[in-house]
């Protein structure tokens, strides 16, 4: 639900969010009418959909696990901000997260980063803070 105010809240901003009319070959003119908002993200080469929980890069789709999807899913939601270990552990784990360590955090970004670098050249989207957590930086930006 969190996601879904973040995501009406910042629907003027021009973050890369779209909005898509879904329709259905059947559907009736009601449905037909009603929009539903698509968490649409395109950084780079990075393409990211909630809903779909679809993720490429370079037009290739990365078949992510449940754990790295939604550590994904917090880290650009929440671009340019750190999120800490205790965030993350929180947000991912849900109610399993009190037995969390960091270095299972650690891990999972770098399975996670490893599934997203498609390219040796390519630079990396997450970025470490040291001590503190990670954080999502869009391409752009880190070249």
């Amino acid at each position: 639900m969190d996601l879904v105010k973040f995501v009406l809240g910042r629907k003027e901003d021009k973050n890369n969010f779209s909005e898509i009319s879904c329709q259905t070959p059947d559907a009736s003119v009601e449905e037909t009418n009603t929009k539903l908002l698509f968490t649409e993200i395109h950084e780079g080469s990075l393409y990211f959909c909630s809903e779909q929980r679809k993720v490429a890069v370079c037009g290739q789709e990365i078949d992510l696990t449940a754990k790295e999807f939604d550590a994904l899913q917090l880290l650009i939601t929440n671009s340019k901000r750190v999120m800490t270990f205790e965030t993350i552990s929180y947000q991912v784990w849900g109610e399993e997260y009190v037995g969390v360590t960091v270095k299972a955090i650690h891990n999972l970004m770098s399975r996670l980063r490893q599934k997203l670098q498609t390219e040796p050249d390519m630079p990396e989207y997450i970025v470490s803070i040291r001590g503190v957590g990670y954080k999502f930086e869009p391409q752009e930006a880190i070249r």
